[in-house]
């Protein structure tokens, strides 16, 4: 061989190896998970079987698979593996949005000091097109740190869809990996759907639209622009000389996929009422859609059925409001609820409607497997429980060939267990998202109850996950809160410093018992119950809502306590600020 050539072959060959490096270094590491039963939600378990992870994807699944000698091995003997849990809808791993200045619940950036100014501020306000503008695309406000997931991961959690809850139109939704890499490679399908709400528009103290038939109309109005724009829209296109061409604009625009049935519509629904009208909008526009929240399903099931809709459940059900003294004191509506919406799932399986699992408001991941561990509890076979959060969400969105089972070929989002999912003691040993292994760290105590009711776990069930979630083998005693270490009642007087305002004077009554903790602060429209309270060792958790009309700003506290002093930090969904106590003798 000439020496040219001999160089010329060698160069090949060290190109040829440092790309199969890069290759291998870019797909990640081979796994072997060995000797668990595998649930593959498709087919048949297989006991003591092997899962086998290269480059990302299953590459092989059964009884009788040879594991790789280049495999991690994860030897999971009397242990469970699932497919990866998939949250139909979330808004998980999105950034606060930019707010106009001026108050509360959508109108400025943080959390006045007196909420009668707020309240006064919003109604003078100029009028806020937040929420109300169908172009926002959910997948530029992604916003993912390398811990952002670690909560859900921790839980079994592995995809999602993400939105945000607030507002009519949401934005352009996004199914994306719970993965720690740059948003862009956590993208499955951008975007899926535009997520559309009932509830009041334009901020904290008014603006159009301000009234339930207030928002109906103001939806029916936007379809009915898009479908006069696409059609001027096509009649200047096929004949554009001399004809003045129509003027551009991004909403229309951006409705137009959705007026003309090529992208879905999620309809956020709670009562009976809201659900009944939301698909008679859906109708009369032709839309494609799908039914989220809808926690009163069960009282239409047959109705959803005939209208063979999808419904993407909450299990965030109806909490008791704390401190309610008196039973008698609450409707018989509001009792019923209660009672009835872990019951739903059982009343669509039944029915046969099609519906996967979301988080809905539960702040807590952890909450997502226990609470439907509430609705087997309620009728919901158990089978199906596992397939609403594997792979009937999957094939909801177009994904059942990527997502939602243990199939060769599939992304490999995999789950190992201590037990049974179902049962209130297993807990999640290993996660894998995109074939990645990642860490189950252990929580620290989170204040509970931000972004919606407190979570409606079963009592003993699986411990809390905040910033993080458990590790991977906690004992009973640190799945558990601390004994009280100290006493907390009393009541107490707190010094506020909001941003943007001086410090606030509130007076705090508590009353204890073990670990539990109730009773009310002030606010300049008077006493208001605190819910959700705890005491960890000497650090107390609370949660308070303020209301106006229909509008609330959840606030969440967390303190500690030493002798009869407190300083703590309070927390809303677009601010945090500390405060300090003293304790009345």
């Amino acid at each position: 061989m000439k020496p040219r050539s001999y160089l010329q072959l060698v160069l090949a060959l060290s190109l040829l190896l440092l790309a199969r490096h890069s290759v291998s270094a870019q797909t990640g590491e081979t796994y072997a998970i060995k000797g668990g039963t595998i649930v593959t939600v498709t087919g048949a378990i297989i006991p003591n079987g092997v899962v086998v992870i290269r480059n990302g994807l299953i590459a092989a699944v059964g009884a009788d698979v040879a594991v790789p000698a280049d495999a991690r091995v994860i030897e999971a003997a009397g242990m469970m593996v699932y497919p990866g849990l998939i949250d139909a809808y979330s808004n998980y791993g999105l950034r606060p949005a930019e707010q106009p200045q001026g108050g509360l619940g959508g109108r400025g950036g943080g959390a006045p000091a007196n909420q009668q100014a707020a309240i006064l501020a919003a109604l003078s306000a100029p009028p806020s097109n937040v929420g109300l503008l169908p172009e926002t695309t959910v997948a530029d406000q992604l916003q993912i740190a390398a811990e952002t997931f670690d909560a859900q991961r921790s839980a079994g959690i592995t995809a999602a869809l993400t939105a945000p809850r607030d507002g009519i139109f949401r934005g352009q939704s996004a199914f994306i990996n719970l993965g720690n890499e740059a948003s862009e490679k956590l993208l499955l399908k951008a975007p899926h759907s535009l997520s559309i709400g009932f509830s009041r528009g334009g901020g904290f103290g008014g603006g159009y639209p301000n009234s339930g038939m207030g928002v109906f109309a103001f939806l029916r109005q936007a379809f009915m622009d898009a479908q006069h724009y696409r059609d001027e829209w096509n009649w200047y296109s096929k004949a554009p000389r001399g004809k003045n061409r129509p003027a551009h604009n991004k909403s229309s625009e951006a409705l137009i996929p959705v007026v003309n049935g090529r992208m879905p519509v999620i309809l956020n629904v709670t009562s009976e009422r809201d659900i009944r009208r939301a698909v008679g909008l859906a109708e009369e526009f032709k839309l494609k859609y799908l039914l989220a929240g809808a926690t009163q399903s069960y009282l239409v099931a047959d109705y959803l059925k005939q209208k063979d809709a999808t419904v993407l459940l909450s299990l965030s059900f109806p909490q008791k409001p704390a401190n309610v003294e008196d039973p008698e004191s609450e409707s018989l509506s509001t009792l019923r609820n209660r009672a009835e919406a872990p019951k739903a799932a059982a009343a669509l399986h039944k029915a046969g409607v099609k519906f996967a699992f979301t988080s809905g408001t539960l702040t807590r991941p952890a909450d997502f497997v226990a609470n439907a561990a509430r609705a087997i509890e309620a009728g919901l076979p158990k089978d199906e429980a596992l397939k609403a959060m594997t792979i009937y969400p999957a094939q909801i969105f177009g994904l059942a060939e990527q997502l939602g089972s243990i199939e060769k070929g599939k992304i490999a989002n995999l789950i190992v267990t201590s037990g049974d999912l179902f049962n209130r003691d297993t807990k999640v040993k290993f996660t894998f998202v995109d074939g990645k292994q990642y860490v189950i760290k252990e929580a620290p105590a989170p204040p509970r109850g931000m972004g919606g009711p407190p979570a409606g776990g079963r009592p003993g069930g699986r411990p809390s996950s905040g910033p993080a979630a458990p590790t991977e083998a906690p004992t009973s005693a640190t799945s558990r809160p601390a004994p009280a270490a100290i006493n907390a009642a009393g009541t107490w007087t707190l010094t506020v410093n909001p941003p943007g305002g001086g410090p606030v004077t509130r007076t705090l009554t508590l009353k204890q018992d073990g670990n539990k903790i109730t009773g009310e602060i002030s606010s300049s429209s008077g006493p208001v119950p605190i819910g959700d309270g705890k005491l960890n060792g000497n650090e107390l958790t609370f949660i308070y809502v303020l209301r106006y009309n229909d509008n609330e700003l959840v606030i969440a506290a967390r303190a500690k306590i030493e002798g009869n002093s407190m300083t703590g930090m309070m927390e809303t969904n677009s601010t945090s600020y500390d405060f300090s106590g003293t304790r009345k003798p």
